[in-house]
């Protein structure tokens, strides 16, 4: 099972490529014509929930998962990056509210927020936070992921956005939680960027199921291994 954390569905900004936007049958097709099993939808600074409610529909009862999120514009001491805030399927609809709480008033292109309003709007629908790191532009500074770690009660979700396998486990292997996603910019390419995603090394069932993985909560690593 692969997992892709980081995708669009729609040109939001202006500098979007046109190429991201994809209907959500057209998705659905991409994505179980591949073998990622788990995809995250994360538009530039807006969730589109219509469009995700008919991707979970048309995905019901199929070999992938499509979980909420968002890529938000994180202005802190006067340098811009990019944070990935995903959250459970069954939390949608109060993520949908969240994001126009927090994105009221704004447009995708100028909207920024900072690390304490994120925590403020989105912890308390238990979250991944998932940051660009040093060469994925633009970067969230390490000063700046120490607010969030600092801010969440759960840290074990703060996870290091890289640009490839490569740069990933050189991270993991400093004991850093790193991860890489497609980042799609043409969806006429996405299977075969789909094949260098990374893999799952234990099967997940849901979102829950991955946060608890990484907590290496052993009430949910050993069945999985037992089987």
């Amino acid at each position: 099972m692969k997992i892709d954390i980081h995708t669009h569905t729609r040109k939001c900004k202006s500098g979007d490529a046109p190429t991201r936007d994809i209907s959500a049958k057209d998705f659905c097709e991409k994505v179980l014509s591949t073998d990622v099993g788990i995809i995250a939808i994360t538009n530039h600074n807006v969730f589109d929930l219509v469009q995700y409610a008919e991707i979970s529909t048309l995905l019901e009862g199929q070999a992938a998962l499509a979980w909420p999120g968002i890529e938000l514009d994180i202005m802190e001491n006067g340098a811009r990056g990019h944070l990935i805030v995903i959250v459970s399927p069954k939390s949608a609809k109060h993520f949908s509210v969240a994001v126009d709480t927090l994105t009221n008033g704004s447009t995708p292109d100028l909207f920024t927020t900072t690390i304490a309003k994120v925590l403020e709007i989105f912890e308390p629908l238990d979250p991944l936070y998932i940051a660009h790191y040093k060469q994925k532009k633009p970067a969230i500074a390490d000063d700046v992921l120490d607010i969030l770690i600092a801010g969440t009660k759960w840290p074990e979700r703060v996870i290091k956005e890289v640009t490839n396998s490569i740069s990933a486990g050189i991270y993991i292997s400093h004991g850093h939680a790193s991860i890489y996603g497609s980042d799609i910019h043409d969806w006429a390419m996405y299977e075969e960027k789909s094949r260098d995603l990374p893999d799952l090394r234990l099967q997940v069932d849901s979102f829950e199921h991955f946060c608890l993985l990484l907590k290496k909560d052993a009430t949910a690593i050993n069945p999985v291994l037992d089987k």
